[in-house]
């Protein structure tokens, strides 16, 4: 399909849906629900084509592909099915007695049609997360699924066709050139899950057509091990963090900074980990050459490592890296990928003053038995998130809002967070034609502003 062809299918896909959703169809409580019902029983129906197209993708180990992209997703859309309605109800809010009789509210209303950009390396649950909010939130739905993970995007293709109606919510596949064209459109809202550089061009473009929009990204997250925590515990729950899914997790560990007493126990106590664990065996592949080659460049110095590389299976064996200085390649951009930097610091002054140097990350890890080394580090680095004594569990949440800060995007959305992101607050305020005009601002003024003066004070 030509530029010109496959932008007027992306013209006449968005008249579609600003049609349906003028006609009033997704404002309704109920027809909302039973859109996300279909896509329930659908999800439930296609659990194992799920999983399959996620090991086709990426090699996801199946516990990994299970637990987060398809029962933390389905858990997510029960939550919103169960509680949206209560979330979206109109709140009271008083009024000034000048206006009375007055009722004025806030309401929880729908942007209209919306656009979502999903990435590679959760294909499913982080193209559908927000779907679910937009649906329930009463929009309509364009989605733009990585076509990297091809298997998952034509999978999506499926589910959301025997979910939605395609004036409610469509899939549109391709590269670069269809991102690029949908984003030259007036959505009434974006979101969008990726990489920072790209993140800033959807901003520029959003910008053109003043569309609100939610980025979320990732940066360099780090992990701080201070002199006061368990080596091996902090070694096992680095490593379950880093690794999760190849290393392709936004707000994976990115490097670890430890205290210059604490390196060599901690790095022996990984050393130990990452040679009991088959992560050699059991890990997401690459998802692509691009970023194979990538990765291999950041390779520099001494490494601990687990099993061989594999070119052909995009397989990059899991690997620590010893002896890294704070300007090294792999510390001028994130690694996503399963290399973990580490390096070391000698009193807090100095590790506070090279963390700020990097724009706020998407997560902060702290290892830590000490309040003040704990609340010190917070108050230095701006972040997303902050999960102490472990990592990823902060977003791995459905009661927290998850997003970033500054370089790792803004908005918020998971549960909750979700479905009031993607609707704006409207007040609306009623006063009965009736009633007596005690505060009519029409001049001649007069006497009004003594009046003003001895009564509103």
């Amino acid at each position: 399909m030509d530029i010109t062809s496959q932008d007027l299918q992306i013209d006449a896909l968005l008249e579609a849906q600003r049609r349906y959703f003028s006609s009033g169809k997704t404002r309704s409580i109920s027809a909302r629900r039973a859109s996300l019902d279909r896509l329930e029983s659908v999800l439930i129906d296609r659990q194992d084509d799920l999983l399959s197209v996620l090991d086709k993708d990426l090699g996801k180990p199946g516990v990994e592909a299970y637990l987060a992209e398809y029962y933390f997703l389905l858990q997510e859309l029960r939550l919103i099915k169960k509680s949206f309605r209560k979330w979206l109800k109109p709140r009271r809010v008083s009024s000034p007695v000048y206006f009375h009789p007055c009722r004025t509210e806030i309401r929880q209303e729908s942007f209209g049609v919306t656009l979502i950009m999903a990435p590679w390396n959760y294909p499913v649950q982080l193209a559908l997360s927000p779907l679910i909010a937009a649906v329930a939130a009463g929009n309509t739905v364009i989605l733009k699924p990585s076509e990297m993970a091809s298997a998952t995007e034509n999978l999506l293709v499926e589910i959301i066709e025997s979910s939605f109606d395609k004036e409610h919510v469509a899939v549109v596949i391709g590269g670069a050139s269809v991102a690029a064209q949908l984003l030259e459109k007036p959505f009434d809202f974006i979101f969008f899950t990726g990489s920072t550089e790209i993140g800033k061009i959807v901003a520029q473009k959003a910008a053109m057509n003043l569309t609100p929009i939610i980025l979320e990204l990732g940066g360099k997250c780090p992990c701080v091990v201070d002199a006061s925590v368990n080596v091996e515990m902090a070694a096992r729950r680095i490593l379950s963090g880093k690794f999760f899914n190849g290393g392709q997790t936004c707000f994976a560990p990115d490097f670890v900074v430890v205290h210059e007493s604490m390196k060599k126990g901690l790095l022996a106590a990984i050393k130990r980990l990452i040679k009991s664990v088959p992560w050699n065996d059991e890990m997401a592949h690459i998802i692509n050459d691009h970023h194979y080659d990538r990765l291999l460049m950041l390779l520099d110095g001494e490494e601990i490592k687990q099993g061989e590389d594999d070119r052909e299976k995009l397989h990059l064996a899991p690997r620590i890296l010893t002896d890294v200085n704070w300007d090294d390649a792999v510390m001028e951009e994130e690694v996503f990928g399963p290399i973990l930097p580490i390096l070391e610091y000698s009193n807090l002054a100095d590790l506070k003053r090279w963390l700020t140097d990097y724009a706020s990350p998407l997560a902060l890890y702290i290892f830590s038995n000490d309040k003040y080394f704990q609340q010190s580090i917070m108050e230095s680095v701006r972040s997303g998130g902050v999960c102490i004594n472990d990592t990823m569990k902060q977003g791995s949440q459905l009661q927290t809002p998850f997003g970033g800060v500054g370089g790792s995007g803004y908005g918020r959305y998971r549960g909750r967070a979700g479905v009031e992101a993607m609707s704006y607050q409207r007040t609306v305020c009623k006063r009965a034609s009736w009633a007596p005009e005690f505060f009519e601002l029409m001049p001649p003024y007069g006497e009004k502003l003594s009046w003003l003066k001895k009564f509103l004070r």
